[in-house]
């Protein structure tokens, strides 16, 4: 605020006072302009009168050259001579027409302009010659010269008269008729008087061009003094307010809050205001006369390079420095003002420390936010459509295993059960994905459970079979290797062979295995082979997985857990990414293990997977969907299900067949589903959040503002599992959130829950 008021100020300088001034100025800009258009009038009427004057030389030579083929013909009495007699007659003729024709009631410009034309005038000056003419033809001085040119026009149509009569006669053979006899007669007194006619046109057309000219300087003279006098005044206003303005500019600085200091053009300071003596923490009477350089470093002022000089009146980012040396960041407004001692530069300072340090923090804030921000738009966009098909992979595999209308034999239902593991697999890494932004921060969370290692070890090879098949691989795996450790055999625990329990989480540990087999097959020879061995001691057990490729190079072998970072094998065929081995090391490390690999270049690869021994677990119970809640009550409940994805839509039909009592109706989009449970109210909705025309929030506030369906109750059953989209769902009146793919116990359970609330 303070360095616009200054600057405002400063402009103010130059022009003092202005609403004082507004008369003078008023009156200094319209005599500017008068003087210009009089100038503008003064020339186009000089070119005019030009014009005329350059009229009348051709109609004088055009009158004396028709006197003399007058007198060819009157001695000769040729055709030729009477017809050159016409044509020179052609041009007062022309004239005479434009003058008449400017001389009616009514002007006919366009006859004007055709008879100057006849005239032999330019056509650029006879619009010139038409203004003219209609301005002044009234006035003394133009009034003359016209009359005297009328006159002209009577006596060459009473000579033209005279001579047509007489070339009747002549063409008739009669060259003594009286007509021939008077044009004899006549003609010499016709051109006599043409001729005195035409010198009184020509010295009157003089006379008014020069007073045309006399008052054109006069009015030009007038306005000039006028114009002069209003500029002295205007000046001599300016000078007497400026020392006024000067000091009431002096006393508004020490007043603003801000600093202010002016400097002459040898950099020297003249005012040091109040605020500048706080800010670099010297006192006015001491920075007085010293340079400016001492307390702003590089401020270019106006004797300095062109190029490096800042714009005035813009901001500029400076340092400062005070009384003890410290520099600090100021920011700072230059406005320069030519005065009677030279050109003086004001400058207008602040201390910006404090604004930079926040600016800077809200910066770092804003680019958190928007990361984060990216990173769960990305992973939520990504979780729902890879956990859209995943629902129906793992939905469909469910029912065929769990059906017993039609049942399936025992390879199908192995083949089914491979789909539902893999299936189940895939799902886990959607959760991984989830939870790659909570990796650095240090809030993704993993269990640690016992594992059964065989069974894992299993179920990874299971998953990368289709992998081992293409590439033509060899996999073994092998029983645990001999106790590693020297010792007595009390250093090992007492379990079966094969019997080993690990400290894990069940999931990532098969995550972990599968991108290590994974890699050992991908980056093998042709006919390699793979082998998957342990060995455990008392306290942990060792993973080995070792193949027969080509090994890594050891120069590269440090860079093998950077991410991204493919050593090289991104120019081949072998798909990946790069970020298996560095998400499987923490992974591990997460599990309480450890993950490294060695290699020999030419020889192969061993990545060694360490983990922690656990006791073995109680047996788990059976708890699969299909034999649970057989004391379920039969009451009916009406299920509304919105889902705009058919595939989704037919496995919850076929989940709810099993149960009775559940009627269930499909509503393909937002709009449908608000109309059908306004139509019928169900008993409970399942809920996509995403319909296509309306998210499933924008569909729970419309039913909540329906009075006929605000107690319909909620569940929502979406691929959006983060954990954002499921507070605002729960905010938005749902009950409880289940994600997809679909579990199968926890549908039927809500199902049963409900039909008990119905029945009773």
């Amino acid at each position: 605020m303070c360095v616009l008021l200054l600057m405002s100020v400063n402009k103010i300088r130059s022009i003092p006072s202005l609403p004082r001034y507004w008369p003078i100025v008023a009156v200094f800009v319209a005599m500017t302009v008068l003087q210009a258009s009089v100038a503008a009038i003064s020339i186009q009427l000089l070119s005019t009168v030009r014009a005329y004057v350059a009229g009348e030389s051709l109609y004088s030579k055009s009158q004396k050259d028709a006197q003399i083929f007058l007198l060819e013909y009157a001695g000769k009495r040729q055709e030729l001579d009477y017809q050159r007699f016409m044509s020179a007659l052609a041009i007062p003729l022309g004239d005479r027409a434009a003058r008449e024709a400017l001389q009616r009631d009514e002007p006919d410009i366009a006859a004007a302009r055709q008879g100057f034309l006849a005239g032999g005038n330019h056509p650029d000056d006879i619009d010139g010659l038409i203004r003219m003419f209609r301005w002044f033809q009234h006035v003394p001085f133009m009034s003359r010269t016209i009359a005297t040119w009328t006159e002209g026009d009577r006596t060459i149509a009473q000579l033209r008269t005279l001579v047509g009569k007489a070339h009747e006669r002549i063409q008739a053979g009669d060259s003594q008729a009286p007509a021939v006899e008077a044009m004899l007669a006549q003609s010499p007194v016709l051109n006599d008087r043409l001729t005195l006619l035409t010198s009184a046109f020509s010295a009157q057309l003089g006379e008014a061009s020069r007073t045309t000219q006399e008052l054109l300087l006069a009015l030009n003279t007038c306005i000039a003094v006028l114009l002069m006098i209003s500029g002295l005044v205007f000046v001599r206003r300016s000078i007497r307010l400026q020392a006024a303005s000067e000091l009431r500019m002096e006393r508004l600085m020490h007043a603003v809050t801000e600093g202010v200091v002016s400097v002459d053009e040898h950099r020297r300071i003249i005012l040091f205001n109040e605020a500048a003596e706080a800010m670099f923490g010297v006192a006015a009477g001491e920075a007085m006369g010293s340079s400016i350089d001492r307390f702003i470093e590089q401020l270019p002022l106006a004797g300095d390079a062109p190029k490096a000089a800042p714009g005035t009146g813009s901001l500029h980012a400076l340092t400062g420095r005070k009384r003890d040396g410290r520099a600090f960041p100021i920011e700072a407004s230059l406005s320069r003002l030519q005065m009677a001692q030279g050109v003086l530069t004001t400058i207008v300072l602040r201390d910006i420390t404090v604004r930079i340090v926040a600016d800077a923090e809200r910066r770092a804030h804003e680019a958190l936010e928007a990361s984060d921000k990216a990173k769960t738009d990305f992973l939520s966009r990504m979780s729902h459509e890879l956990r859209t098909p995943l629902n129906a992979v793992i939905g469909f595999s469910t029912l065929l295993r769990l059906d017993t209308v039609k049942p399936l034999s025992t390879q199908q239902l192995e083949r089914v059960q491979h789909i539902e593991n893999a299936g189940g697999h895939l799902l886990a890494l959607v959760n991984d994905v989830l939870d790659l932004s909570r990796i650095e921060s240090g809030e993704m969370s993993v269990s640690s459970e016992a594992v059964h290692l065989p069974r894992a070890i299993e179920e990874a090879a299971t998953m990368v079979s289709p992998l081992v098949t293409k590439a033509g691989i060899e996999v073994f795996l092998a029983t645990e290797l001999p106790e590693s450790e020297p010792g007595p055999r009390g250093d090992v625990r007492a379990m079966p062979p094969g019997e080993v329990w690990v400290k894990a989480d069940p999931v990532r540990l098969r995550q972990v295995l599968v991108n290590l087999l994974s890699n050992a097959v991908k980056y093998n020879r042709p006919g390699g082979r793979v082998a998957l061995t342990w060995k455990r001691s008392r306290f942990e057990c060792e993973i080995l997985i070792t193949d027969t490729g080509i090994g890594i190079p050891s120069d590269r072998l440090a860079s093998l857990f950077q991410p991204f970072n493919r050593l090289g094998a991104e120019t081949s065929a072998v798909e990946g990414t790069g970020i298996g081995l560095v998400l499987s090391r923490q992974l591990a490390e997460m599990m309480g293990g450890t993950l490294s690999v060695s290699s020999t270049f030419g020889v192969g690869t061993c990545a060694s997977l360490k983990l922690g021994i656990a006791n073995a677990p109680a047996a788990p119970c059976d708890t699969a969907c299909a034999g649970r809640s057989t004391a379920r009550q039969t009451a009916a409940l009406s299920v509304l299900y919105a889902e705009d994805d058919e595939v989704n839509a037919e496995l919850v039909r076929q989940l709810v067949g099993m149960r009775q009592g559940v009627s269930l109706r499909v509503a393909s989009s937002g709009a449908s589903a608000l109309a059908s449970a306004r139509l019928d109210p169900p008993d409970l909705m399942l809920v996509d959040m995403n319909l296509g025309d309306m998210t499933g929030i924008e569909l729970a506030r419309e039913l909540r503002r329906d009075r006929a369906t605000r107690e319909v109750r909620l569940v929502a059953l979406s691929a959006d599992a983060l954990p954002e989209q499921i507070r605002a769902a729960m905010a938005s009146g749902f009950e409880s959130y289940l994600t997809k793919p679909i579990n199968f116990e926890e549908v039927l359970a809500v199902l049963d829950a409900h039909c008990q609330d119905a029945f009773a």
